[in-house]
């Protein structure tokens, strides 16, 4: 055989290679968020069945574990609505106000249960636009830039303006609250939606260029 004949021979066994190497990729791709999707809903079912699972099965007839658990998730969304329509009201709000005192008087309990509450009060604020812009500043040293929200302005005793800025880690599970002067903040042209989609995916869902100008104060 040939060397020309060899040399064909391994090119076409490496387009294949190529070929059947890029559409797993590509199948990947679509099957993992589907996957993950299904995985992340199916252990949110889970807990909410088991939280309610053992007063159902206290119910005088026999149930199939199927609908056990079916019950289990109706009964929680119900409690779930209930304790919403009840925190709504004055009279629920202090009811709340007095059990959360109790917590906080258990030494783990509190500590548990403060951290919890400040990771929902974060998301929650996020839907009410606390963050009002992104920006970029120079973080962790000079010459590097990091993406940060604007959650407002304040002024210091000799009227200097700063910036009061949340730089989130990379996926968002902790970050910085930093006091930077005004000028030394860069506006961008990104929306708050996508600079979090930019943080929690890592840099992978990101605009290809980012514009940048000096940061003003809304009026």
């Amino acid at each position: 055989m040939s060397d020309d004949k060899l040399e064909s021979d391994g090119a076409e066994k490496e387009t294949v290679a190529r070929f059947v190497r890029s559409r797993l990729i590509s199948g990947l791709f679509v099957l993992v968020p589907v996957w993950v999707t299904i995985v992340v809903i199916g252990a949110a079912f889970g807990a909410m069945s088991s939280l309610l699972a053992p007063l159902v099965r206290m119910a005088p007839w026999t149930l199939s574990p199927l609908a056990e658990r079916a019950i289990s998730v109706v009964a929680f969304v119900l409690l779930v609505f209930l304790c919403g329509a009840v925190a709504s009201r004055m009279l629920g709000r202090r009811l709340l106000a007095w059990g959360e005192s109790l917590i906080l008087r258990v030494p783990l309990v509190k500590s548990i249960y403060s951290a919890s509450k400040q990771v929902v009060d974060a998301i929650s604020l996020t839907k009410q636009a606390a963050f009002k812009s992104v920006v970029l500043v120079e973080y962790p040293r000079p010459g590097l830039k990091a993406i940060a929200f604007v959650t407002g302005v304040s002024s210091d005793a000799a009227g200097r303006r700063w910036c009061r800025v949340f730089i989130p880690a990379a996926p968002p599970t902790s970050g910085f609250l930093e006091l930077i002067p005004i000028e030394d903040v860069e506006a961008t042209d990104m929306s708050v939606e996508q600079g979090l989609k930019m943080v929690v995916s890592g840099g992978f869902i990101a605009p290809d260029r980012i514009a940048t100008h000096p940061f003003r104060e809304e009026t």
